[in-house]
């Protein structure tokens, strides 16, 4: 039962691709408060007899970091931390430590090997009409005394394709990729 959720529409949306058996997307009920990008230069010096000599390669792969904290934890009695994990919210908080967890992988559901990964896909995030897809390399998260009914989050997450980015000729946008 889902009670005072109003869908975002410009909600951030994971989905995994290229699995056998693609699980839905995510949708967070409550954006991050912050989302930061890191764009950094490829560079390389070299000291050589006649001085330094620089060699720029592009750049590294995009960083996005991103804080924030899930919805409260509500169910049919009101807000509640004796029956958070049953709550939509933390489910939907598990879901997306789910996709951390796995990173793209999924596994085997067999007794004898529940370790082997059975297929690999991509995870992608949506954003803004962007699609980055990545993998991440960190996820902390913390519950604190002074906000019981509800978890802090923060990774970091890196792009290695994004959808929908801006092509710039110049100084003069000329249109999207897509």
């Amino acid at each position: 039962m889902t009670i005072g959720i109003k869908k975002n529409k410009r909600a951030i949306i994971w989905r995994i691709e290229g699995l056998e058996d693609t699980p839905p997307e995510l949708v967070m009920f409550i954006n991050p408060e912050s989302i930061d990008s890191t764009f950094t230069p490829l560079v390389s010096e070299t000291r050589t007899l006649g001085g330094f000599i620089q060699e720029f390669w592009g750049e590294q792969l995009t960083s996005l970091s991103a804080s924030g904290k899930v919805a409260m934890f509500y169910d049919d009695g009101g807000i509640t931390n004796k029956n958070a994990r049953l709550s939509e919210s933390y489910q939907n908080f598990v879901r997306l430590l789910n996709i951390y967890k796995n990173n793209g992988k999924d596994y085997s559901d067999t007794q004898q090997n529940p370790n082997r990964i059975t297929s690999f896909g991509a995870v992608i995030m949506i954003y803004m009409d962007k699609e980055y897809e990545g993998f991440f390399e960190s996820f902390n998260f913390k519950e604190l005394a002074e906000k019981p009914f509800s978890l802090e989050y923060d990774f970091s997450f890196k792009v290695t394709r994004t959808i929908g980015d801006l092509i710039v000729s110049g100084s003069n946008f000329v249109r999207e990729s897509r």
